[in-house]
């Protein structure tokens, strides 16, 4: 029997830039497996979301019938909270509801801005079934004919200001340290000493706003040593520096953070 595409879901993250996002693994419900079984429908994943397939004979009847098919999505990226731009409140008692029936900044997207915000959270009692494991959200789709040949839904990467701590010997002997964007555009503040929790110092270079983090670097600074800065002449002593590591979190210059910012650590040696 020939199945062709009714539609789509796709995942997306500004984390991970220029592909898709793979976070998520989708599942479905009993009671829409069942639906699905009735028309002649397919749930089908795939590596950043899911295909909706149909056999052709039923196509000339099904968008009349107005389903509402219902599918779960579990996480599968234990860092996921670490990098995306949420509030998360109560994740515990809580789950994302996307549908395509709402207003929404796109028609495209299954959600209402162009990125899922903390509204889209709803609590567990909204879900009409018992789960052991809670999903991670639900996707529920109307069949009718305005259906759409794809959905996405959108996450946007935490935007933190970055901190490069200059930890060893050598690089703390530098004379008039500085990070600048390989373009030779300035992005951080000067050096401040700060005293870290084992009691030693290092100098520290905080940007000066919050730089979004990513997968792959989108922003690629490096660490100089100025010999003339009335000039602008400087020796290059780290061509490219490393992203903030989102698997970790440190405090180490908690003093000089400022309230309603985040920050990024990264240390160097």
């Amino acid at each position: 029997m020939k199945y062709e595409i009714l539609t789509a879901v796709f995942y997306r993250h500004t984390f991970s830039q220029g592909s898709g996002y793979e976070g998520f693994s989708v599942g479905v419900p009993a009671h829409t497996a069942k639906c699905m079984s009735q028309h002649g429908l397919i749930c089908k994943p795939v590596r950043d979301g899911f295909l909706l397939l149909h056999h052709t004979k039923a196509m000339d009847v099904l968008l009349k019938e107005k389903l509402r098919l219902v599918f779960d999505l579990a996480l599968k990226d234990a860092l996921f909270y670490n990098y995306t731009q949420l509030s998360a409140g109560n994740i515990a008692g809580s789950f994302f509801r996307f549908n395509n029936e709402q207003e929404r900044a796109s028609a495209e997207l299954l959600h209402k801005d162009a990125f899922v915000k903390e509204e889209d959270f709803r609590p567990l009692t909204d879900l009409t079934e018992k789960y052991f494991v809670k999903p991670f959200g639900q996707v529920t789709l109307l069949l009718d004919e305005q259906l759409l040949s794809s959905y996405y839904i959108s996450f946007q990467a935490r935007a933190t200001r970055w901190c490069y701590f200059l930890m060893s010997e050598d690089l703390k002997a530098l004379s008039h340290p500085a990070i600048i964007g390989t373009n030779g555009n300035g992005h951080f503040d000067l050096p401040v000493t700060v005293t870290l929790p084992d009691n030693t110092k290092a100098p520290v270079l905080i940007s000066k706003a919050p730089v979004p983090l990513g997968a792959a670097a989108a922003h690629a600074f490096q660490l100089v040593d100025y010999t003339d800065a009335a000039a602008g002449r400087y020796k290059v002593i780290i061509p490219s520096l490393p992203a903030p590591d989102i698997s970790r979190i440190s405090n180490a210059a908690a003093a000089l953070y400022e309230k309603g910012n985040n920050y990024s650590e990264i240390f160097l040696y």
